[in-house]
């Protein structure tokens, strides 16, 4: 298989037998939007983002291009979007191929990124085994009978593990596209596109801060373990003695390691996690912001809007009140 990874920036659409025409071209429309923002908002009218689809190839038995805004070049993914199907869920019987595709990409350190029904197609690689997800409550019954492994929470709206990321929910394909846009093109870009929709006309005189995207493509694996943990607890508990431990590593040389691979330190990528998994509660969910600074281990409400504040510029009700999606009504401490 030809390498398919390496930039965050580019993002590529699913298209398997069943797939939802709709999200697709709500998704396209979307990141397109995004990039036409960003341009408007640069200088030279220049953006580095690129969105191709991929469908199987029955000549090949792989997966070929069927549509790119960047035509020429080898694309290098940095996220795949497995968007839902219109009815029912995908047959097991179709996804061999398509199983084999992501497992590749996932290696090369592509996010892997699920919506509502599209998780089953996901599950089908096994990436998912002892993993909680995100998804429609429609789903759960036969997703549990069919993947055993998996954990479900029906509480949240989507869930980031940094190497994959699942979404459920009516219309979950739009929380995605902003996510991702966040991600690649920055807060401003993002808030600029929701107001184009219609969605928040004050979110341009936000104070923005940038997305948070891990590097997953160092191919350092006990440094990828180590990020693993990380992700999957959002943050709490990672000191640096348990993290080495995980990781299977003396402290100096996991230290060095950690830092060179991803760029940033253990503590401050922990940091990064934690923030981040606070903005997509907030952003994506209701859960008072009380229980969500107890969920991510601060030792209360204060300290837990003080990092924040730090680091997004405002409080954490102020940040829910221009940019959730899933709020309505006054926000709640308690």
């Amino acid at each position: 298989m030809m390498k398919l990874a390496g930039q965050a920036n580019e993002v590529g659409i699913l298209l398997y037998p069943g797939v939802q025409a709709s999200s697709v071209y709500g998704l396209t429309d979307l990141f397109e939007c995004a990039e036409r923002v960003a341009k408007e908002r640069g200088r030279d009218g220049h953006v580095d983002f690129r969105l191709t689809h991929w469908r199987p190839d029955q000549l090949t038995g792989g997966l070929a291009c069927a549509y790119d805004t960047k035509p020429g070049a080898l694309p290098r993914l940095g996220f795949l979007i497995i968007p839902p199907t219109l009815s029912g869920f995908p047959h097991p019987e179709m996804m061999g191929s398509i199983a084999d595709w992501m497992r590749q990409l996932h290696a090369q350190g592509v996010t892997l990124v699920s919506v509502c029904t599209g998780l089953f197609v996901l599950a089908e690689s096994g990436l998912l085994a002892g993993r909680c997800v995100a998804t429609h409550p429609r789903c759960a019954k036969d997703l549990s009978h069919r993947f055993p492994g998996i954990l479900i929470d029906l509480e949240r709206r989507l869930l980031d593990d940094g190497d994959v990321i699942t979404a459920g929910g009516f219309m979950a394909w739009v929380d995605v596209a902003l996510l991702l846009i966040d991600r690649m093109l920055g807060k401003a870009t993002r808030a600029e596109t929701t107001r184009f929709l219609g969605a928040d006309p004050a979110a341009r005189k936000a104070r923005y801060f940038a997305g948070f995207t891990p590097l997953r493509s160092h191919h350092d694996a006990a440094v990828a373990k180590a990020q693993d943990w990380i992700h999957h607890r959002d943050g709490r508990g990672a000191t640096l003695v348990c993290l080495a431990e995980v990781a299977q590593l003396e402290l100096r040389t996991f230290h060095r390691r950690f830092t060179a691979a991803t760029g940033l330190t253990p503590a401050k990528y922990c940091r990064e996690v934690r923030i981040t998994r606070a903005r997509e509660l907030l952003e994506f969910g209701k859960r008072p912001i009380k229980l969500i600074a107890e969920s991510l281990g601060y030792e209360d409400v204060a300290s837990f809007a003080r990092a924040f504040n730090k680091v997004s510029g405002m409080p954490p009700a102020t940040y829910r009140k221009r940019f959730g999606l899933g709020h309505s009504g006054p926000t709640t401490y308690l």
